[in-house]
């Protein structure tokens, strides 16, 4: 640990990193030696956070990961589909990162400070939030669409565009998948 962290009396954020893979989980662990602001425990009990690595997150690891007991999760994916965003939210996990996108930096930041660190545009951008905040707080597609200046076919549209991005079924499911998520 460095010793401006040790003088400062900060203590190092502590990571347990789960993985089957056992490759993954040590070239995670070698990264993330690296920083004095995070430090590798071998047992969950002992970790601020588990860093979970899976190819792709199913519904299974999803509940599985949430059942853990663990008061912070962060979840790294080899791939990341259309219903991913959903499988976290229905979980209560936050939205995985791509593991083609992790830099050590990057893993360190969202690590210690908790949030993710978004180098591209955001997984939602100002008028799908707008949209789904007026629906949100009840607005009919009529009162959406007098809202944003735009018709209501414009409004249905790009609702039926978030629903299909992230294999959304209606509406409700749309709001809630957003609140979950953290997203509104």
């Amino acid at each position: 640990m460095s010793s401006a962290l040790v003088d400062a009396g900060i203590e190092p954020v502590r990571v347990a990193v789960e993985s089957r893979d056992l490759i993954s989980a040590a070239g995670v662990t070698h990264l993330l030696t690296s920083s004095p602001r995070v430090r590798v425990v071998a047992e969950r009990a002992d970790a601020h956070v588990l860093l979970a690595l899976v190819n792709e997150l199913c519904a299974q690891q999803a509940a599985r990961l949430r059942a853990s007991g663990s008061s912070r999760i962060v979840v790294i994916a080899a791939r990341v589909h259309d219903l991913t965003p959903s499988i976290a939210a229905q979980a209560g996990l936050p939205l995985p990162l791509r593991r083609a996108d992790v830099t050590a930096e990057r893993l360190v930041k969202l690590l210690v400070g908790g949030q993710p660190v978004q180098d591209r545009d955001p997984v939602l951008d100002d008028r799908d939030r707008e949209l789904l905040r007026l629906l949100a707080d009840g607005a009919t597609v009529a009162e959406v669409a007098a809202r944003l200046f735009c018709s209501e076919r414009t409004v249905k549209y790009a609702l039926h565009q978030l629903l299909e991005r992230f294999g959304l079924r209606n509406r409700v499911h749309a709001v809630a998948w957003a609140l979950r998520s953290g997203l509104l």
